[in-house]
């Protein structure tokens, strides 16, 4: 229980402070790139035979053929978002979540706190007014070798 509480609360601190951009001063940042905080839908027509990256545009930006399914997610600077569940019944609907961006990294969470890591992605590049090109997962950072000893 004691750990349940402390995840909770290491979350909802981590999601207060997800749309606050600081530098190493310590500074509230002034140029932060607020692009990633809208409602987005995947337009996979535009990928072709192409998978990653997945390429997402602002709701109502366009008008998307019809779809058995689409994907969706919505994101507040406030750390809320809301993302599309897939229902085996095809009754999808948008669900509330938490998340935490980390860089270029979206860690999703749902109300309760559990990772939801089939729905974690990597940012391509940032977000811009009409388009988030993103990659399911979180890509490890590439490690640097060591030099090799003769």
């Amino acid at each position: 229980m004691k750990k349940i509480i402390i995840i909770s609360i290491t979350l909802l601190a981590l999601a207060g402070c997800a749309g606050i951009g600081v530098d190493e001063s310590g500074v509230e940042a002034k140029d932060i790139n607020t692009n990633f905080y809208h409602h987005w839908v995947h337009s996979y027509e535009e990928q072709g035979d192409k998978k990653p990256p997945n390429i997402f545009r602002l709701k109502g930006s366009r008008e998307f053929p019809i779809s058995r399914f689409r994907m969706e997610f919505a994101f507040d600077p406030s750390g809320q978002c809301n993302y599309k569940y897939l229902s085996p019944t095809d009754a999808h609907e948008m669900r509330n979540c938490i998340f935490t961006k980390i860089g270029n990294k979206v860690y999703i969470y749902d109300e309760r706190g559990k990772m939801l890591k089939h729905l974690l992605f990597t940012l391509e590049k940032p977000a811009t007014s009409n388009e988030l090109r993103m990659t399911y997962g979180i890509k490890a950072p590439a490690k640097k070798e060591s030099p090799k000893k003769k």
